[in-house]
Parts: structure tokens; C-alpha cells; sequence
């Protein structure tokens, strides 16, 4: 029992420490303050017991050549098989845990597994497990005692020791959709957010400037952000690190899309052209030109090999990415192209602009099918649900509009109290989590009604024009993009 328990603290330490160096940030401003962080906190540890030596050692190896980092895929493996092997590690100790307790775990579809528990097990530690035998992402699972959840940190024996000694199956294990968003801002920053408890999980930190745009793949847990620092960083939101950072250049991505599975990240940037990067090997493959703005939005279909970027030039194009070359191109804005999105199934597209109007598009034609008004300021976020043939936008005038695209009307207008700047949508649950510069509202826009005012890092809340509801803008400065997960990213095989 203490040979494993022994194993299972070195397995932990070489986990902690390999996801400690993978935050090391890039930008030079971060790397020297990381270091004097790394200093001090080693100089506070030693001073106490008079470890000069130690200390000395601390300060040299801040002069110290580091050491030739890996690529990201190996450092990815790596990660994940030291947490394997801590895991596993930690199911021998339960296993030879004399105060521990074989508790069995049932699923609605008939699925169960039996084994033991250790004494100081958790609730987090007990998901891990049987997320693994499961076959089910951790993230999606729920276990319940008795009737109530069982928290991450809760010790199980202590909480919940009556109901475990009881018949099996003791416990139950839910397959729920968990609803999460990530954003970015101008304070450098990028958070996880758990919408149900509406509060701020996680920040990763990493860029060196204003981060503008942000992708989340949330099937495999991957997110792409683009900053002023002029670099793109792939994120495992799993666990919480950059894995990997791409130098752009003179091309700072204004606003991006990615393929995870063929690992191609879209970008559109100030210099008015729209380019390809490999995100293994962190380099451009293909540059799109022809727009002669500024690109604000781009969105990639990579299995059909086809993009769309909209610019400041007041209009949209459909790309060939195989040839190369721009198929149409679409006009019809009278100002700038702000926002946009695309039902490549049915071939169509919604886009938002600065002439206070919202379009709506046959990208097989290049046809303009509607013309959506009643804003009365630029539309700089839109969403399109092309099955039902409905929309929704948000817009500088302060409010969100939905739109029936068959009839061309407004079917509901909401009061944001804020301009809105950028915005995600659940289709299914009719929820949109939207940003602003003042703040972060979740809507259910079916009910027309606000169900939070997302509350960040900040102590303060500031009051919205019109409004006795305090918020918080949840970043220091600016929400400048963020995605929320839907069912739509939920996995198919779900135990019903």
C-alpha cells in the first residue's frame, strides 16, 4: 500500500509538472514575470529554514538555457498518458485500501460496474474511472447518491458512508449535456465558463496582447484563439493548457474558423487577405486575396473544401480552398460585412453589417434570398438556424432581433441595455449567451427573458443604462468573442 501510494505521488508531481511548463507563456513580458514568480515562490519556501543553497540554485536557474521544447503532438500524448498512469496508479491504492469500500454504479440503459473505493476518494476521482470504462468524456457524466449530485470535491466514504453501505447499486451515473462557454478578451485572457452556475471555471493565460477571436471544437476539446500579439495558440480545454503557438506575423488574426480533424485553422486579418495554417506544424499553407478591406469574419467547410469571408469592403466570398480560387461573390451590404454565418448543407448564408441590415443568402447563386431591417445600428452578430428557417442578430442598437426568414419580419426584439458585440446561440434550448464592452448576458429568447448577468474575475459590478441589474463585465476590459457549447456538439452515442 505505501509502495503504491508513493507511485502514485511521483505520477502525480510528473503530471503537475509537465501541465505547469506548458502554461509557460511566449510573449517576453510574461516569460520574465513567470520566472520571478517561480523565483520568489522558491525563495519564500527556502528563506524559513535557511536554505541558501537552494535559494542560489533558484536564482541560476533563471539564467538557465531551457531546454528544446517538444512538438505539441508529443506533448499532448505525453500529458495524457502520465494522467493515465496516475489514475490507474490511484485504482491500485483503492484497491489495496483497507478502509476502502466496492460500491456498484448503474446507468438508466442497464450498464453497471462494480469496484472499490478508497477512503479519501472524490467525487472527480470516481468520475475519472468511470469515464474510462464508460467510454464517456468526463466532462458529460453526473454521479448521484440517494437522489442528490455528488460534488468534485466531495470525499465519498465521509459524505455519503450510510448510503454506500447499503444494497447496490448505490450509485447512479447521469449522461447530461453540461452547458459551457469560452471567452476571450482585450486583457489578454481566455475563460471557461459553467453556464449553469453561471460563473467563471477557468483562465488561461498565454498571449501577450488583446485577444480578438476565438473557435471552440467542443467534441474533442480543442479551441483556437487569435490575438494582437500576432500569434494563434491551440488550447486543450481539458487540461487547461496552450499546446501549441503559431507566429502570423504581419497577419493578426481579426477573426478565424478551424477543422480540428485536418488540423486547419482559417484566418482573416487587417491586411485584407485570408489565409490557412497547418496547426501541427504552426505554418500558412494557402493565401486567399481579392477582398480589398479589412476581413471581420471568416467560416470554413473543409470536408467540402469550400470557406466564406465577409470584409470591410461591403462584401462576401465563397471560396474554392482545392483551387484556390474565389467562386462568387456576394453584394448587396451598402457598408461593412461584420458578421456572418453558414448552413453549408443548404447552401446558405446569414450576414450582419454596419448599414444596419441583415441578408440572407443562396451561396450556390450568389442570389441576395431576404433582406431583414429594423436595427438601427451596425449588426456585428447573427446566427442562423436554417431548418426552421429562423435567425437571430444582435446589433450595436442595443437589442437582439429574431427573425422569421420565410415572412421577412421580426418575431421578437429583446432589450439588451448594451451595444452587442458578439454572440453564440443553443438553437435547441433557444438560449444566446451574448458580450458586450460592459458585459456578458445569458438569454432565453424563446421566454424573452435575461437568466444571468455572467459575473467575472472583478469584485466590482457596474450598472447597466436602463437597468437595476448589476453585472460584471467578466473581464477586465472587453469581451471581444466567445462560444457556447449545444447539444448540437453532443456526442451521437449518448446512453438515453
Amino acid at each position: 500500500m505505501e509502495s503504491a501510494s508513493s507511485r502514485l505521488g511521483e505520477l502525480e508531481k510528473s503530471y503537475s509538472d509537465l501541465a505547469q511548463s506548458l502554461h509557460r507563456p511566449t510573449n517576453v513580458r510574461y516569460t520574465v514575470l513567470w520566472d520571478l514568480g517561480k523565483i520568489l515562490h522558491a525563495l519564500y519556501t527556502c528563506f524559513p529554514q535557511g536554505h541558501g543553497g537552494s535559494m542560489l540554485q533558484s536564482v541560476r536557474s533563471l539564467f538557465q538555457k531551457p531546454p528544446p521544447k517538444p512538438c505539441t503532438s508529443t506533448m499532448r500524448k505525453e500529458l495524457c498518458q502520465l494522467r493515465q498512469q496516475a489514475n490507474r496508479q490511484r485504482w491500485i491504492c483503492w484497491e489495496s485500501d483497507a478502509a476502502g469500500l466496492e460500491v456498484e454504479v448503474a446507468m438508466l440503459s442497464g450498464r453497471s460496474w462494480k469496484f472499490i473505493i478508497g477512503n479519501t476518494a472524490k467525487g472527480v476521482e470516481v468520475k475519472e474511472r468511470l469515464a474510462e470504462l464508460s467510454g464517456i468524456h468526463q466532462a458529460e457524466l453526473s454521479l448521484v447518491c440517494s437522489g442528490r449530485q455528488i460534488r468534485d470535491d466531495e470525499v465519498l466514504l465521509t459524505t455519503f458512508f450510510s448510503d454506500l453501505a447499503g444494497p447496490p447499486p448505490q450509485l447512479q451515473l447521469l449522461r447530461i449535456f453540461r452547458p459551457f462557454a469560452l471567452t476571450c478578451s482585450t486583457d489578454c485572457t481566455l475563460k471557461m465558463w459553467d453556464m449553469d452556475r453561471a460563473a467563471c471555471v477557468q483562465t488561461l493565460r498565454g498571449h501577450g496582447d488583446g485577444v480578438m477571436s476565438l473557435v471552440v471544437d467542443w467534441k474533442t476539446r480543442y479551441a483556437v484563439s487569435g490575438a494582437h500579439d500576432c500569434t494563434l495558440r491551440v488550447w486543450d480545454l481539458d487540461h487547461c493548457i496552450c499546446v501549441q503557438a503559431i507566429q502570423v506575423a504581419d497577419h493578426p488574426a481579426f477573426c478565424l474558423d478551424f477543422d480540428h480533424a485536418s488540423s486547419r485553422i482559417l484566418t482573416g486579418s487587417w491586411d485584407k487577405n485570408v489565409k490557412i495554417w497547418d496547426s501541427e506544424l504552426g505554418v500558412c499553407v494557402a493565401t486567399f486575396s481579392g477582398h480589398v478591406g479589412m476581413v471581420k469574419v471568416v467560416r470554413l467547410d473543409w470536408p467540402r473544401r469550400r470557406a466564406l469571408s465577409g470584409s470591410c469592403d461591403g462584401t462576401l466570398k465563397v471560396w474554392d480552398l482545392d483551387r484556390e480560387s474565389c467562386l462568387c461573390t456576394l453584394e448587396g451590404h451598402q457598408d461593412e460585412v461584420w458578421s456572418a454565418d453558414v448552413d453549408w448543407t443548404r447552401n446558405t448564408a446569414l450576414s450582419g453589417s454596419a448599414d444596419s441590415s441583415v441578408r440572407y443568402w443562396n451561396l450556390a447563386t450568389g442570389d441576395c434570398l431576404a433582406t431583414l431591417r429594423g436595427h438601427t445600428h451596425g449588426v456585428a452578430a447573427v446566427s442562423l438556424q436554417g431548418k426552421e428557417g429562423r435567425a437571430l442578430s444582435g446589433s450595436w442598437d442595443r437589442s437582439l432581433r429574431l427573425w422569421d426568414l420565410q415572412k421577412q419580419e421580426c418575431l421578437t426584439m429583446l432589450v439588451h441595455g448594451t451595444s452587442v458585440t458578439t454572440m453564440s446561440v443553443d438553437w435547441v434550448h433557444g438560449k444566446a449567451l451574448t458580450g458586450s464592452p460592459q458585459a456578458m448576458k445569458l438569454w432565453d429568447f424563446n421566454r424573452q427573458t435575461c437568466e444571468h448577468d455572467l459575473a467575472g474575475h472583478l469584485c466590482d459590478s457596474v450598472e447597466v443604462s436602463g437597468s437595476s441589474t448589476p453585472v460584471s463585465v467578466g473581464h477586465n476590459e472587453c469581451v471581444t468573442s466567445l462560444v457556447m457549447n449545444s447539444p448540437d456538439y453532443f456526442c451521437s452515442q449518448a446512453d438515453e
